[in-house]
């Protein structure tokens, strides 16, 4: 397994001769940014250019494939102007869960607000809706389908835990510190019986879902 800070820094100098002050940030998230990484884990990077076209796309992946393990890579990179005008919903896992190496990343994007947390974890739970009804409905796969079910569900509880305690816990293990037994339970749904765990976590997120009811 790689050391991520050692490798990262090697890549932000390669990326910086290559591209000189049009590299805005370079940093990692996922599971070495949560310090959850296994030998098998992705290396998501997360970089900025002033602008990107295809010479830099390609100049990019030369880099990265030559780096140790370079063929775990993954991650995000765009240009400066796309950064500024990307759905705000789609930008808090961006934000909130990337070290930075080089730059600020919080300095390039828009100002994220709790009504933008909120839209973020209504679309993360619609979307984790969809998956586990279509999931149970139509595939003959259901426990094999649940691992990827749980992960989107883990990202949505981050922002539903960041919502009710003001603080963002990037991890399994900081959130199991900070959620209700409800919540809890979603994040070791392969210990129940396949049924009764799509029922959870169809239920749960349908009341993330429902309509706030008026007072009376």
């Amino acid at each position: 397994m790689i050391e991520i800070k050692a490798w990262a820094a090697q890549l932000a100098k390669k990326l910086q001769e290559a591209f000189g002050p049009r590299l805005l940030f370079l940093g990692y998230q996922g599971s070495y940014g949560r310090g959850e990484a296994t030998p098998q884990s992705d290396i998501d990077i997360v970089t900025i250019l002033d602008k990107v076209g295809l010479p830099d796309l390609e100049t990019y992946r030369r880099l990265v494939r030559a780096q140790p393990q370079g063929e775990l890579a993954c991650g995000f990179l765009c240009g400066q102007r796309e950064l500024s005008g990307w759905p705000r919903y789609d930008l808090y896992g961006l934000l909130l869960d990337t070290k930075p190496v080089l730059g600020d990343l919080h300095t390039l994007a828009p100002k994220l607000t709790e009504a933008d947390a909120r839209e973020a974890l209504r679309i993360g739970a619609a979307n984790l809706y969809h998956g586990a009804v279509h999931t149970y409905l139509y595939s003959g796969a259901l426990e094999e389908a649940l691992p990827g079910l749980m992960k989107a569900a883990f990202f949505c509880l981050r922002l539903w835990a960041l919502l009710e305690t003001g603080a963002y816990h990037a991890s399994k293990k900081e959130l199991r510190g900070v959620l209700p037994s409800r919540e809890k339970a979603l994040l070791d749904l392969e210990n129940l019986p396949v049924g009764e765990a799509y029922e959870r976590l169809i239920r749960w997120c349908g009341e993330i879902l429902a309509p706030p009811t008026d007072a009376a």
